[in-house]
């Protein structure tokens, strides 16, 4: 009776820095063995292996860029509500300072029957 072969762990994705300079690293080493190399079978699997890689931490930076992306739409988001409730705001002082200004006429013109007719 064979033991079953346990499932991989499920990598953390984005890959950690180790991960992730692990796999810069087979990277390089394969880019250094093709150069080093003539050998047919072993080239093309070097060259498929660095396709796999390079395909690998593509997804890793696009992952990473959406990430970024993500928080970067929050904070854009943020920014707008922010600015949409400033301009409210401004809506609103400026609605008061006209008010402000027609009861300032009204002070004005109060005070104008005042000195016309100073009975108090």
């Amino acid at each position: 009776m064979s033991t079953p072969t346990p499932a991989p762990a499920t990598p953390t994705v984005p890959l950690s820095a180790d991960v992730r300079a692990a796999y810069e690293a087979v990277y390089e080493k394969n880019k250094a063995a093709i150069d080093g190399t003539t050998d047919f079978e072993l080239l093309t699997a070097l060259n498929a292996s660095q396709d796999d890689i390079g395909g690998l931490l593509s997804a890793d930076d696009v992952y990473r860029l959406n990430q970024n992306t993500a928080q970067y739409q929050a904070v854009v988001t943020s920014i707008n509500s922010t600015n949409a409730n400033l301009k409210t705001l401004q809506t609103k002082i400026a609605g008061i300072a006209s008010k402000i200004g027609i009861l300032g006429d009204v002070v004005g013109a109060i005070s104008k029957v005042l000195s016309l007719v100073p009975g108090i």
